[in-house]
């Protein structure tokens, strides 16, 4: 008896062909490779007990980075925690290989434990008494170890607070009476002293001599100011340092009956992010303040700056040696982590393989060997596999990071690179080795006399796809008919104003792949198009969201279609940008950060949720993601030597790059 074959439909044939296509490409694909570069914002640094070459550190979106031998190399153990702001982290003193972390997870902050030195992590959520202590843990506040009885925790929080006798496993909650606590420190010698710093009606500091089952307000001298910090010398308890409101400091003798200010040199309003002793001698204190980096050799009568090799970036914590008191690292933002052999008086980069990067845009061309990744801590260059070189010259300004509003490779000459930023153009001809600021021509005496002086701003820019030498350049803010965008046809030594038809607003994207043909992504209006060099515009993009249009990127293998990325998600169009429709899939409704399209037509879009790709124009997608330690992708780009790589710049992880699929 002959089988019976189903017959599928055309669509359905063409849907499979895809799929197998998709699968098969994905399975001789190379997995994603980590690029770099080194760098990230670094905001607390814990050495471990009994392991002192173990360090951990807490980074802004990066996850928490371990080093296995103080701070010279760095490896991320495990991704959990990736995406979040990691407020501190703090090695458990009383079990190897436990560490602590506090998550800044906007609007549920919460307490997170490793058991395994970083590389896997669960959220503390034992129930006590109803309720959910990782749910109440608040935002960047420590806990709190007892160093002669390292088994108990403390977890202040605002009103009901939690505390641990038995090393995490079981938790109790309590209540400090008329005071919210911000802070707690348990005296080195005596764990049932304990001292509880925040606010209240009268008091803003209690303290507790039988481990917590009773508080007596103390602090006499203390201003109205909320505690934020508590510190405890542990060779001599009865000094207790405390920071309340910026960075005010105050220190008593007396186990915190009385205190005296101390004269930190901080601004009135600068924040003091860390307080902390030198383990090798406790006359030494350390503040890591929005005011710099401050040492006392005399426990705080007097100050010295000390900070000279950690760059523009603030110190945020510490971390000592204790082999060699004098061998130290600090956390800042920037390359991340610095190291000190002297004590502190001068500082190295110390951050190899800390690749915490937060990636805003990425700048490539697939034929040209160099890509330029912006990132929240300046710009950075990538010329050869792994070789990052921070950008600054010709466009730094008083020592601060670079930040451009982009760069611009020019197609038909690799070698050729455009930078822009605000009303100042740059041009390379060497592949972004060096740049030559533009020296556009001023209004002629005639156009003045005109009252045409305006001059091109470069919020956005794009070269004609017919003439190399036609340049447009999109502005920050000109309101005036027709300023919206402005013309060279000289290759940039002058511009004139080329946006009839455009409203007066900021121009935030400018693409086109045909001769004459121009498309304006303009704030608040939507889509405009030109069909003739600029001399008029009409609005285009029926179909588009009412939101944010974040990119703009035309098909250079079929011009007629575009894409662009919103918060609504990726929005498709086949007839020049006159109308558009939401791509489904797995982008339906997604919040697409970026979006970039191949030579031959493969489409890449970014989201929170990793990166996807298109085979048939856009028609369907299919996600790229799997080996991605951070699915929080902000930028793409098709670059490096023919035929290119695809990299993906995330939020906390620095770049990646894969082969195209």
């Amino acid at each position: 008896m002959p089988v019976a074959h189903a017959v599928l439909p055309k669509s359905a044939v063409a849907a499979l062909a895809l799929a197998i296509a998709l699968f098969h490409a994905t399975s001789a694909r190379a997995g994603w490779r980590a690029e770099g570069p080194d760098l990230g914002a670094v905001l607390d640094l814990s050495v471990e007990p009994g392991r002192p070459d173990t360090v951990y550190a807490a980074t802004h979106n990066g996850g928490v980075w371990r080093s296995d031998d103080f701070g010279r190399t760095w490896t991320l153990p495990g991704a959990d925690l990736t995406g979040w702001r990691v407020e501190w982290v703090e090695a458990d003193p009383g079990t190897p290989g436990t560490v602590w972390a506090g998550v800044d997870d906007p609007g549920e902050p919460a307490l997170y434990r490793s058991r395994d030195r970083g590389a896997s992590w669960e959220r503390v959520t034992d129930r006590v008494q109803g309720g959910a202590l990782g749910s109440v843990h608040a935002t960047g506040v420590r806990i709190a170890f007892a160093p002669s009885k390292p088994a108990e925790i403390w977890v202040p929080s605002t009103n009901l607070h939690f505390r641990s006798r038995d090393g995490g496993r079981t938790w109790s909650d309590f209540r400090v009476p008329d005071q919210d606590a911000y802070a707690i420190a348990v005296d080195a010698a005596d764990p049932r002293v304990v001292y509880a710093g925040g606010r209240g009606q009268t008091h803003q500091l209690s303290r507790s001599d039988d481990g917590g089952g009773t508080w007596k307000k103390v602090g006499a001298g203390l201003e109205e100011r909320s505690v934020s910090i508590l510190l405890v010398d542990p060779s001599q308890s009865a000094t207790v340092y405390l920071v309340a409101g910026f960075a005010d400091l105050w220190k008593s003798t007396d186990r915190g009956e009385s205190f005296a200010k101390l004269a930190l040199p901080a601004g009135a309003t600068d924040d003091c992010y860390r307080l902390q002793l030198d383990p090798s001698d406790p006359r030494v204190l350390w503040a890591a303040t929005e005011a710099g980096l401050f040492r006392s050799p005399d426990g705080g009568a007097t100050w010295a700056r000390r900070e000279r090799g950690t760059g523009r970036y603030l110190v945020r914590a510490v971390a000592f040696d204790p082999r060699e008191p004098r061998r130290m690292l600090a956390a800042s933002a920037g390359v991340g982590v610095y190291r000190s052999e002297d004590g502190g008086e001068s500082w190295s980069a110390s951050a190899s393989g800390l690749a915490a990067g937060w990636i805003e845009g990425l700048h490539g061309l697939a034929g040209a060997p160099v890509l330029f990744a912006q990132t929240s801590v300046g710009l950075y260059r990538l010329e050869g596999e792994g070789r990052w070189s921070e950008v600054q010259a010709p466009f730094e300004s008083d020592d601060k990071a670079v930040e451009l509003d982009g760069l611009l490779f020019d197609r038909r000459a690799a070698g050729t690179v455009w930078a822009f930023d605000g009303s100042r153009a740059w041009r390379s001809m060497d592949g972004g080795r060096r740049f030559e600021e533009l020296k556009a021509k001023e209004p002629s005496l005639r156009e003045m006399m005109k009252g045409d002086l305006a001059s091109a701003q470069f919020h956005s820019l794009t070269l004609d796809a017919g003439d190399p030498q036609v340049v447009y350049a999109g502005s920050w803010s000109h309101d005036e008919p027709g300023q919206a965008v402005f013309k060279s046809v000289d290759g940039g030594k002058s511009f004139k104003p080329s946006g009839n038809g455009l409203p007066g607003a900021a121009v935030t994207a400018l693409a086109g792949e045909s001769p004459g043909e121009v498309f304006a992504v303009v704030a608040e209006h939507g889509l405009f198009r030109t069909g003739d060099g600029g001399r008029s515009w009409a609005a285009a993009g029926r179909g588009l969201p009412e939101v944010e249009l974040r990119q703009l990127a035309v098909d250079p293998s079929v011009p007629a279609r575009l894409y662009v990325a919103t918060e609504q998600g990726l929005f498709r169009s086949v007839d020049q940008g006159a109308s558009f429709a939401a791509v489904g899939g797995p982008l339906a409704g997604e919040d697409v950060e970026a979006v970039v399209v191949a030579a031959d037509g493969r489409v890449f879009a970014a989201s929170f949720h990793g990166v996807f790709w298109s085979a048939d124009g856009g028609a369907s997608f299919a996600p790229l993601t799997e080996g991605l330690p951070l699915a929080d992708v902000r930028a793409l780009s098709v670059a490096g030597p023919a035929p290119g790589r695809l990299y993906a710049g995330t939020a906390g992880t620095s770049v990646w790059s894969i082969e195209l699929p």
